[in-house]
């Protein structure tokens, strides 16, 4: 849909992932003069917990805790022809432990843990997946317009000891295998995806850090390891992570690619 200049209407909703391409706005309405893309976002458990209710998104309780920059308490997905969904982390956490803390059979690498068929943890992924997408379609439904994006990974550094080390990312990094799981449980998720009938764009390989990392490069300004712990971040991304990701999208969904000086910029950014 497009509104009254003719502009194609975007919708970026979802979880506090949201704010990377928030922060990025400047510079997606330069590059994409043809796009009124708007912005709505909400902390995890609000979005989580909010009522999707004849089309219209809202937190379920009116004094739920709201991201700094919100400025609405709903969102109408009717006016938008594409509706890109932030944050869906598809059991990353589970999943990264399942693989990490076991020894599978068909592979030669052997740790003394708890020893799984593949046949079983392709099992076990499948099914992981297929309740984050049947609970996608069971809240939102199978709209066409909808591109679903998951949480990034989080960053490099995070597998360095300090605050918010993730323990979980760290032990899979050292597994010899894992880059070849993480190939396999995406390509899970974009077949039950497909299936459902639903729209996945998975991170794009320029932004990472080998098997479940981003670059560090995308880390928000202090938020590493010396800041004040209640800072530390190695999750969210920053304004960087949020253009080039809504560039490989535009151009994944609507066929654009940026305009005048943003497209030398994305150019430099993707190599």
């Amino acid at each position: 849909m497009t509104d009254k200049r003719g502009k194609q209407k975007v919708l970026i909703v979802g979880s506090s992932h949201t704010g990377a391409f928030y922060t990025a706005r400047e510079r997606i309405k330069t590059g994409f003069p043809g796009l009124e893309v708007s912005y709505f976002g909400m902390p995890g458990r609000t979005f989580s917990e909010a009522l999707f209710e004849h089309g219209v998104l809202g937190a379920a309780d009116a004094k739920a805790r709201k991201l700094a920059w919100m400025d609405r308490p709903e969102i109408d997905f009717a006016p938008f022809s594409l509706i890109i969904q932030v944050g869906e982390r598809f059991t990353l956490n589970h999943v990264m432990r399942l693989m990490a803390f076991h020894d599978v059979l068909e592979e030669a690498e052997r740790s003394g843990r708890a020893p799984i068929s593949t046949a079983a943890l392709t099992a076990f992924l499948t099914s992981m997946v297929q309740s984050r997408v049947d609970h996608i379609v069971d809240r939102f439904g199978a709209d066409k317009r909808y591109c679903i994006l998951p949480a990034p990974y989080p960053l490099a550094r995070s597998t360095t000891p300090g605050p918010k080390h993730e323990y979980g990312l760290t032990a899979l990094s050292q597994r010899g295998f894992a880059d070849q799981w993480m190939t396999h449980y995406e390509a899970i998720i974009t077949e039950r995806m497909q299936a459902a009938g639903l729209d996945v764009f998975l991170q794009p390989h320029e932004t990472r850090a080998g098997q479940f990392m981003t670059q560090d490069r995308y880390a928000r300004p202090g938020t590493d390891i010396a800041a004040p712990e209640g800072q530390v971040d190695h999750r969210h991304m920053n304004s960087d992570y949020g253009w080039q990701v809504f560039c490989a999208i535009a151009e994944h969904r609507l066929g654009l690619t940026p305009e005048g000086d943003a497209l030398s910029t994305q150019q430099k950014m993707t190599g």
